[in-house]
């Protein structure tokens, strides 16, 4: 009973790579100046980014604006500028060959994980070495989320409609979260029974924390 995502979009998947490469890079810019260890020399140009399982070489080349980023295998290059982010912020604003845009931003244990209205997706950036081994690796079993109902983004609960025990009906409301300045109802997708409420009006939640559970 989790909130749908859609899959990246051409240009949100564009904007998830140069978001992705520009993140990693001020990271490692910001862990050398306080002795910290990141992957890979600064100076290093030549990255793979991974958004979800499709991997896109790229040259990156910082600027005065921002940061360009080549894709390797496309002929064509990314103009990332009027950034307004940090280290830290949820929330990453930018234009993309000049067109604005918007995304919600946090750490995974690998990548980021960033989201661009419907679409979300976990990204890496790896040295060619590092997306190689990747590629090696079996891919795990996606934990089973259809008995519950997870935050979309981070955010604000405004309300909890339902109680432990409760019975609900496809299509009724089980929370509203506040996020960007907007409230998302959320919706049970089949009819269940509330297991139990981990979240309650006032709570700060991240993206995909788990809300209500159906038994």
């Amino acid at each position: 009973m989790s909130s749908p995502t859609a899959e990246p979009t051409p240009f949100q998947a564009d904007v998830l790579t140069a978001v992705a490469a520009y993140m990693h890079r001020t990271l490692a810019a910001r862990a050398r100046k306080t002795g910290g260890n990141f992957a890979g020399p600064l100076t290093r140009s030549d990255w793979v980014v991974a958004v979800g399982k499709a991997k896109r070489a790229v040259v990156l080349t910082d600027t005065d604006v921002g940061l360009d980023v080549a894709l390797a295998d496309e002929d064509r290059r990314l103009r990332l500028s009027s950034i307004d982010w940090r280290p830290g912020q949820a929330l990453f604003s930018g234009e993309l060959g000049g067109a604005p845009f918007t995304v919600t931003v946090e750490p995974a244990a690998e990548g980021f994980v960033i989201r661009h209205r419907a679409a979300k997706a976990r990204v890496l950036v790896l040295t060619p070495l590092s997306a190689d081994m990747h590629d090696r690796i079996p891919e795990k079993k996606k934990a089973d989320t259809s008995k519950s109902i997870l935050s979309p983004m981070p955010g604000l609960v405004v309300s909890i409609e339902v109680v432990e025990g409760q019975t609900v009906r496809e299509g009724e409301t089980i929370c509203v979260i506040e996020a960007m300045k907007m409230q998302n109802i959320l919706r049970a997708e089949h009819d269940g029974v509330v297991k139990t409420v981990s979240a309650k009006a006032g709570d700060s939640v991240a993206a995909d924390e788990v809300l209500v559970e159906f038994a």
